[in-house]
């Protein structure tokens, strides 16, 4: 079961923001966070967990903000772990998870607030995200499944993300809570009494699919997951994962199989990692192709080939660690 941390002065809202050489991109983070401390209703606490940074992300913020508890993994040890760390460290009656390239507003965050202090069985509420030109990210989805995989992670989500995002833009806005099987972990609040009831997140997820699994988890213990996209909060999306593309392509799919295995029943999860097979075989003969055509490309595109064959043994066996992957420097 989850702790508190009685040794500090109690806050509303603890913010927990997990970082990994971040440090020429921290800025607007710090400035969003310190306008909003200002302008909210409620007393917050940043708590940043820093997952052994080799370009003093630490140091840089605590020079910054005095203010915010840095605390430092010596190793990096990942999303999953790297928010538990500054859980257990919080006083807020609100645990909240937030990227560090989520720029944090009051209306947000005041808003998010009210809404689980009004609905009794919210477990855990996620706002509207939006891209820097002002259109809608998707960070709101249904139980992973087979289904949802194929509209999600397979080689078909850009042409799906593209024919969402149009739709996003040119149907009215929703103005009211929607309920969900799981929230975007760069921005989800949870009551403490729902952390301390279900626990943080799984620590056996390196990245991704933990926002998957803790959602499935606060719903199996009878709460909702609700999406409020009246609200909203400027997201720059994979910061991290853009510094080591290739690992994080693998760990992705490696956390989908690794989910398949905690989550779902024999013949949800047979079908699941079914559709990863099919998807990554057909991926094989387009990144092909893509590098044939684009000789740039070709060599990018020949290691994603490698990542790509080895996640067909991994989804064929159901064994997410039948590869090992050296953590990026």
């Amino acid at each position: 079961m989850a702790m508190r941390n009685d040794h500090a002065p109690q806050a509303t809202v603890s913010i927990v923001t997990v970082t990994w050489n971040h440090r020429e991109e921290i800025d607007p983070y710090l400035n969003a966070v310190a306008r909003t401390a200002k302008e909210s209703r409620h007393k917050l606490e940043v708590i940043v967990v820093d997952n052994a940074s080799s370009d003093e992300t630490a140091a840089y913020i605590r020079s910054r903000n005095p203010d915010i508890n840095v605390v430092e993994s010596p190793t990096n040890t990942g999303f999953a772990l790297g928010t538990n760390l500054g859980f257990q460290r919080a006083t807020g009656d609100y645990l909240m998870m937030l990227n560090p390239d989520a720029l944090l507003n009051a209306k947000a965050l005041d808003g998010m607030i009210d809404f689980l202090r009004s609905h009794e069985r919210a477990g855990a509420v996620g706002c509207a995200l939006l891209h820097k030109d002002g259109s809608v990210q998707v960070s709101s989805y249904a139980p992973m499944s087979a289904k949802s995989y194929l509209v999600n992670q397979s080689f078909l989500y850009p042409v799906v993300e593209r024919l969402r995002k149009y739709l996003l833009c040119v149907l009215p806005p929703a103005k009211k809570a929607q309920g969900c099987g799981y929230l975007m972990g760069a921005c989800v609040i949870v009551p403490r009494r729902v952390y301390e009831e279900v626990g943080g997140m799984e620590p056996s997820y390196f990245m991704y699919c933990e926002d998957a699994d803790w959602g499935a988890r606060i719903r199996a213990a009878g709460w909702r997951v609700a999406y409020l996209p009246y609200l909203q909060m400027e997201h720059g999306q994979k910061g991290s994962s853009r510094r080591a593309a290739e690992f994080t392509f693998r760990r992705l799919y490696r956390s989908v199989v690794h989910y398949a295995n905690r989550n779902l029943k024999a013949g949800a999860r047979s079908r699941l990692l079914l559709a990863m097979r099919v998807d990554m075989m057909l991926r094989l003969p387009i990144y092909a192709l893509i590098g044939w055509f684009s000789p740039a490309k070709r060599q990018r595109y020949a290691e994603r080939r490698a990542s790509v064959r080895k996640l067909i043994r991994i989804a064929a066996t159901g064994n997410p660690d039948l590869y090992d992957d050296p953590l990026p420097r």
